[in-house]
């Protein structure tokens, strides 16, 4: 009895709860809603308020920088992240600052890739330069050799019909 106490005792609990009973008259409508006599709750979150995790003094959602949620105490945009305080910013704010570095290091040493004039060779299709030199042998020699198989060519077609 002196452990857990005794449930039966009238001393225990006031005597409108023991019977289910109050004095509190409350009025509904016809849906079952409250209409007078109750105060309205307030809607609680499903989510839990005010917790801090991972040694965070803030809680998650209490900073916002390009466009991403964060804890303000550490400047982290990363959810249950371990809180590395003023040292993490300071970390941060130097990497920033090595990154711009290295970029404007690298704009400024970037050469273009040296281009390399292709050779210009004459080609069906292509144009053609006004310096070019043919050599006429060479030329009457494939002229001939495509005369010869066309005219060959033209031989098969008549004698087919």
């Amino acid at each position: 009895m002196e452990k857990y106490g005794n449930a039966a005792s009238e001393e225990a609990l006031p005597r409108e709860l023991l019977l289910g009973q109050s004095e509190k008259e409350i009025e509904y409508d016809r849906a079952g809603r409250i209409i007078r006599g109750q105060e309205a709750a307030l809607p609680k979150s499903k989510y839990k308020e005010d917790v801090h995790i991972n040694n965070h003094t803030t809680v998650w959602g209490s900073w916002w920088k390009d466009h991403q949620w964060g804890y303000k105490c550490c400047k982290q945009t990363i959810c249950n992240s371990y809180c590395t305080g003023s040292a993490g910013i300071e970390a941060a704010k130097a990497a920033t600052e090595l990154l711009k570095t290295n970029m404007a290091h690298k704009e400024a040493t970037d050469d273009k890739p040296v281009l390399h004039e292709e050779k210009q060779l004459a080609t069906w299709g292509t144009e053609v330069p006004y310096d070019l030199v043919l050599d006429k042998r060479l030329l009457a020699k494939a002229l001939k050799k495509v005369v010869m198989a066309f005219v060959g060519h033209e031989g098969d077609d008549a004698g087919g019909m």
